[in-house]
């Protein structure tokens, strides 16, 4: 791609730059994305369109400088409207030549600004505030080559014409900055002069309204300020205080201004010398710019991925203390226990065991006379406890998640936008032990897909035998104290045996390690859902390293890196 390329390629990539989150720098960095996406299309890219274009002189400086005065005067006649009201200037004003006038209608240059064309010898109108219109004026005044635009205060009242005065600046080609003696040294308009030098901006300034005898000490005074900012080299003109001839200033005040423009627009070279550097500059500006909003990028970013963390760790902590809970015997307190003894009557039970295959025979013809082992209770204590644990750890998991982003400056306004219907909890921790359940059978009858198997298998019943899976896998004393600690501990030697005289042991330890293991699978699953509002009320991550590529390149092309 060439430098235009480059160029549109940057601006795409800085209008696609979102800094959605609160972080520290997103405000100021938003502020510096939008003006650098402003100046691309308002000044580098059609200026670069068009490099032999007529160059742009913004007209500009305090409120009551004098500025539409000065403009009026060099074209000899009432174009700008000029008052003692504040704002005066309120929409732009462009005068041009008319041979430039095709370039300025195509609306590559300030394209957010409607084009109102007005007639020859129309008066002058100051329009709306914060105008989105740029009213436009033939003068065969100026030079072909140069036009001037009239901008609002840099220091206006209205916040919005303060804005529309800077991005006219920095759509200009060149400045001519206006004060006055009693104001030359006012802080806001030299916050916006003394950024031209750094632009490489041609500069000339015209000090108004002069007191009689003050010329020498304010001039000398004035070039003094503009040395030390850089500007030594700008042109300064001067302009006595002095009666209006039907509003205008006598040529002879502003024949300096004046030729200082002409010899501009009559010198191609110079004009393109001063369109470059301008460019240049800008481009170098922007350039920083973006930088500045990358980094500001690479910080939404990392609060991103620390918000996905601490929801992740969330998750993990939650799914750890189902893990534990699962395995060091809580599970087998009180009503389990005393069920599945029930089913076993643990000693008799452990003694048949010990008889093997005829004990199983024995047991297929119980079942055949309809005494089966009522293992349906013991079914229904594990799923009530099960549950139990993992709809605490549901309403747990989304309440630590929300306290984590309270503490996170950047995501904190995101906690009351997401909802979670909590109602539902019940269910989805039902849901979720009844589907597990529903696993373990399917592997138990995987497992029994032998013939020698699933004899055993029948003889015991498919359910007696999930049931003492479950056990396995829950049995542990760790969280089991006083006389059921010895209950559960025999209780979980005769599942394990009864495992093995169906299975094997060996297939019992397969068995049991994929059951644990699709257990906390669903368990991540729906703690994951727990959460899962609040993710999505997450952005997407930025596309810094594209913007960063894009600057890359751009620099590249200008040698400014």
């Amino acid at each position: 791609m060439d430098r235009l390329e480059h160029l549109r390629a940057l601006e795409e990539a800085l209008n696609g730059a979102s800094l959605d989150l609160p972080t520290p720098r997103a405000g100021f960095a938003e502020q510096i994305r939008a003006r650098a996406s402003r100046r691309l299309a308002d000044h580098v890219i059609p200026r670069l369109e068009s490099v032999g274009g007529p160059l742009l002189a913004v007209v500009g400086g305090s409120t009551g400088a004098g500025k539409s005065t000065i403009v009026n005067s060099l074209v000899g006649a009432q174009v700008s409207a000029s008052s003692a009201l504040r704002p005066t200037t309120r929409r732009p004003l462009l005068l041009h030549h008319a041979a430039d006038g095709p370039w300025f209608e195509r609306a590559r240059l300030l394209p957010e600004l409607a084009r109102l064309r007005a007639a020859p010898g129309a008066p002058a109108t100051t329009g709306a505030a914060a105008s989105a219109e740029l009213e436009m004026r033939e003068s065969e005044a100026l030079p072909e080559g140069v036009s001037l635009l009239d901008a609002p205060d840099l220091d206006s009242v209205v916040d919005s014409n303060r804005m529309l005065a800077r991005g006219l600046f920095d759509a200009a080609d060149l400045w001519v900055f206006v004060t006055t003696a009693a104001r030359y040294a006012d802080a806001v308009p030299w916050e916006v002069l003394s950024q031209a030098p750094g632009r490489d901006l041609t500069v000339g300034v015209v000090l108004n309204r002069l007191p009689p005898g003050a010329a020498t000490d304010v001039a000398a005074d004035l070039r003094r300020l503009m040395a030390g900012a850089g500007l030594g080299e700008a042109p300064l003109f001067t302009v006595d205080e002095q009666p209006l001839a039907s509003g205008l200033l006598p040529g002879a005040a502003v024949a300096g201004l004046r030729r200082w423009l002409e010899g501009i627009g009559a010198d191609a070279r110079r004009r393109a010398e001063i369109a470059h550097q301008s460019l240049t500059g800008a481009v170098r500006e922007v350039a920083a710019s973006v930088g500045d909003v990358e980094e500001a990028l690479a910080e939404h970013d990392a609060a991103l991925a620390a918000a996905a963390d601490a929801l992740d760790t969330q998750v993990d902590r939650a799914a750890e203390r189902v893990s534990q809970a699962t395995a060091d015997g809580t599970l087998l307190r009180g009503e389990v226990l005393a069920r599945w003894q029930e089913v076993v009557g643990a000693a008799d039970f452990t003694r048949r065991l010990g008889s093997g295959v005829s004990w199983l025979r024995d047991r297929v013809s119980a079942a055949l006379r309809g005494r089966p082992a009522p293992v349906r209770p013991v079914e229904d204590a594990i799923e009530a406890g099960l549950a139990s644990l993992v709809r605490e750890e549901l309403s747990r998991v989304r309440e630590d998640a929300e306290s984590a982003w309270e503490s996170m400056p950047a995501v904190a306004g995101l906690v009351d936008a997401a909802e979670e219907d909590r109602a539902s909890l019940d269910e989805r921790a039902l849901g979720l032990t009844r589907e597990w359940q529903r696993d373990l059978l399917a592997l138990v009858r995987e497992q029994g897909a032998s013939r020698r198997a699933g004899a055993r298998l029948m003889a015991v019943g498919v359910n007696v035998v999930g049931v003492a899976l479950m056990i396995v896998i829950f049995a542990s004393t760790g969280g089991i104290t006083g006389a059921e600690v010895g209950v559960a501990g025999a209780t979980a030697a005769v599942a394990q045996r009864l495992l093995e005289a169906v299975f094997g042991d060996q297939a019992v330890r397969t068995m049991a390690g994929r059951a644990r293991a699709l257990l906390l699978d669903r368990v991540r699953g729906v703690l994951e859902e727990s959460v899962r509002p609040l993710r999505d009320r997450l952005p997407e991550p930025s596309a810094v390293a594209d913007l960063a590529g894009r600057r890359g390149e751009v620099q590249d092309d200008w040698g400014l890196r």
